[in-house]
């Protein structure tokens, strides 16, 4: 009787062990991390990406972060963090570029949320509301002269263009004054 307790215990103990690992993906944890990633594209892109843009970056970046085999303890560490971010700035990149929505080009709408976030940096640093209007009425129809689309503003082989035309708005407003 007491050997078969032993294998009976020997047998919920290595069915413990080796059946409930919590490092792996499930449905939950995946749909946890899809919604959470959905949340920060819409947030911290401050308007940019459509519902169907930021549903697309977390499915992105989660099939890179499973064909990378990253276990959900993993994307925590620093190392990897930085890995995930880069992983969703080459996945908002193939989101603007693949769906073709109104938040690609210049209309109203994108250009009045354009002018809002470019407003409200300058505001932050330092410019006054009247400057900051100027820079970001300028920034736009210079980027808009130079054919730069939305999208094209997500791709950092982008930057130097468009910190040019920062410098260049900047230029004029002194001119200006």
């Amino acid at each position: 009787m007491k050997k078969i307790q032993n294998y009976i215990s020997i047998t919920l103990v290595a069915f413990m062990l080796f059946s409930c690992n919590k490092n792996e993906w499930t449905p939950e944890k995946e749909a946890d991390f899809k919604k959470q990633f959905t949340e920060t594209a819409k947030t911290k892109g401050k308007g940019i990406f459509s519902d169907e843009q930021a549903i697309y970056i977390a499915d992105c970046v989660f099939e890179k972060i499973k064909r990378n085999d990253l276990k959900p303890d993993d994307i925590k560490k620093p190392g990897v963090v930085i890995s995930v971010r880069q992983m969703g700035t080459q996945c908002a990149q193939e989101a603007l570029s693949k769906f073709n929505s109104e938040q690609n080009t210049w209309n109203p709408k994108t250009e009045e949320t354009y002018k809002t976030i470019l407003k409200s940096t300058f505001t932050k640093s330092g410019v006054s509301d009247k400057e900051a209007t100027f820079l970001a009425d300028c920034a736009i129809t210079k980027m808009k002269a130079q054919n730069i689309s939305p999208a094209d503003l997500q791709n950092p082989k982008n930057g130097d263009l468009v910190q040019k035309i920062g410098v260049s708005c900047g230029k004029e407003l002194v001119k200006n004054k």
